[in-house]
């Protein structure tokens, strides 16, 4: 007769009720997990910065924005015409930069900017008055008049009249009406008149020179075409404003952008975070010398991370609710909102811990697996926090969300045996297009490893397990594990072998494509066969 394959085979006699391994292994892995993401990163200025005066610590100017707050139509920024900002605000928001800086440079004068230059005088301040050029020709002529009229009512505070932002980069004026506009400036303008863009753009366009009286560069070491890192940033930037200096001999040049992301994706070695963005801001007061520059920015801009992903909305000295980020000394950690980080995943991981327990699971691999996945639960809902962008972003991460609880769990559960292999399915396919969309359109996209590491390892665990029956991948699921493990290949060679970020998710698919996508016979199942095949000859 033909022996039947059990679903789970019986535990050996000694086992039963054994919980102390997997119990311990399961919370030294949640202490590890958690002292990782609370460590500190202790750093200081140099020891010639750190022994001069605290005032010698302000900034030289900072980029300002209000639009970090939402009102009663919604999220303020600057391309919501309904959304305006208050003086009140803007007095509020320049009483705190003021521990900071003494100068701020603006962008436009629309949404109540325009009173921007009234309270700069009220406290004392200076201020890099912006004027905001687009398509718009009207609208770009009303703009600098008014940044002209505001600049010869305030001429005692501004320094420095700003007329366009990267129209260049954007592509919304060419050379020869952008050069029109900034030499009508130049000769109406009561203050110096400059233009701000990226630094290739200034090196391609020369001749923008003679329109202006400063040369405006910006230089983002994290945005460059090749990143780089952190480490060394601020000897990138210097050495790019001095390379500008010497095809502009005799014109003034100011690093109007220069900055560092506090959250987002990494790009080659450019790894942003707290950390790294309180280093870069340190290391600028302490080593940029008589460099004249400008910090972006003031405060967080959640509107931003709509265009350039999470990394947009994170690169202020202040959160968008107002709280310092950057520190100049000491020691710094990634989150310093403790019971948001260590604690929280703690919480996570214990439950997933005791929810194995009460379904009676007793196996090490499956008990860790369950702890992962509760620890995961907070660290998704803050990426969500910080990358969803819409309620169609809101609901696919909600949906990614459950896709990767439901197949964590079902990997265990007996009930779901026979859906195992469309469970595999469900999973490589949202991995599989989660990469490929990667693969094609990656600057402002994240590596979702968080959505995918519970789902691999418990089915890493499952397989591993002495009693897990053996299967069948069905063509689909080769298919997709097939797709996954070529769109995770390309994306390491793509991002390169510095994208320590890029490699780990590259290698967490594959281990999930290897998991899900190629059958295995474990000793329990080849031995189960074994006797089914000697019953059948018998």
């Amino acid at each position: 007769m033909q022996l039947q394959s059990p679903k789970h085979p019986p535990l050996p006699s000694g086992q039963r009720g054994v919980w102390a391994a997997p119990l311990i292994q399961a919370i030294a892995l949640l202490i590890v997990l958690g002292w990782w993401v609370a460590r500190s990163v202790p750093f200081s200025l140099s020891a010639r910065a750190d022994s001069v005066s605290s005032a010698s610590q302000m900034l030289p100017c900072v980029s300002y924005s209000p639009f970090r707050m939402r009102d009663g139509h919604g999220e303020v920024n600057p391309f919501n015409p309904q959304a305006s900002v208050t003086p009140a605000q803007i007095e509020a928001d320049l009483r705190i930069l003021k521990t900071r800086t003494n100068c701020i440079r603006t962008y436009g004068l629309s949404q109540g900017l325009d009173a921007v230059p009234a309270v700069v005088q009220k406290l004392g301040m200076r201020i890099k008055l912006g004027v905001w050029l687009a398509r718009d020709e009207a609208q770009n002529r009303l703009e600098l008049e008014r940044g002209i009229a505001l600049a010869r009512q305030y001429k005692d505070v501004v320094d420095l009249l700003v007329v366009g932002n990267e129209v260049l980069l954007r592509r919304e004026l060419s050379p020869e009406a952008l050069s029109k506009i900034l030499a009508d400036a130049k000769q109406r303008s009561p203050v110096p008149v400059t233009y701000a863009d990226v630094w290739e753009f200034w090196l391609r366009h020369a001749l923008l020179a003679q329109h202006v009286d400063v040369i405006t560069v910006h230089i983002l070491p994290y945005w460059e075409d090749d990143p780089v890192a952190v480490k060394d940033a601020v000897t990138h930037v210097v050495s790019i404003a001095a390379k500008v200096q010497q095809q502009f001999v005799g014109k003034p040049i100011w690093v109007g952008e220069t900055g560092w992301p506090a959250a987002g994706r990494q790009r080659a070695g450019a790894v942003p975070g707290r950390v790294e963005q309180s280093r870069f801001v340190s290391e600028l007061l302490a080593r940029a010398g008589g460099l004249n520059y400008n910090v972006i920015e003031a405060f967080d801009q959640p509107w931003k991370r709509s265009f350039e992903g999470a990394m947009g909305g994170y690169w202020g000295l202040f959160d968008a609710v107002g709280q310092p980020r950057v520190a100049l000394r000491g020691s710094v950690v990634e989150d310093a909102r403790w019971w948001r980080g260590p604690l929280s995943a703690l919480i996570g991981g214990l439950a997933g811990v005791i929810f194995a327990f009460l379904l009676r699971v007793r196996r090490s691999p499956i008990v860790l697996a369950c702890a992962l996945l509760g620890a995961l639960a907070p660290v998704q809902w803050l990426m969500m926090q910080q990358w969803d962008r819409s309620p169609r972003e809101q609901a696919l991460s909600a949906l990614l969300a459950a896709i990767s609880t439901a197949a964590t769990l079902a990997t265990f559960l007996p009930r779901f045996t026979k859906t195992h292999d469309l469970i595999r399915i469900v999973v490589l396919f949202a991995a599989s297009t989660a990469a490929l969309v990667l693969l094609l359109d990656a600057r402002y996209r994240p590596f979702p490893w968080w959505w995918f590491l519970a789902p691999t390892a418990a089915l890493l665990a499952h397989r591993a397990s002495t009693w897990e029956s053996t299967f069948k991948a069905s063509n689909e699921a080769r298919l997709l594990a097939a797709v996954l493990a070529v769109c995770a290949l390309l994306i390491g060679l793509t991002e390169g072998w510095r994208n320590a970020q890029a490699l780990s998710y590259c290698a967490l698919s594959l281990a999930l494509a290897g998991a899900a996508g190629w059958p295995s016979r474990t000793k329990t199942s080849n031995a189960i066969n074994a006797a089914g095949a000697q019953n059948s000859v018998v």
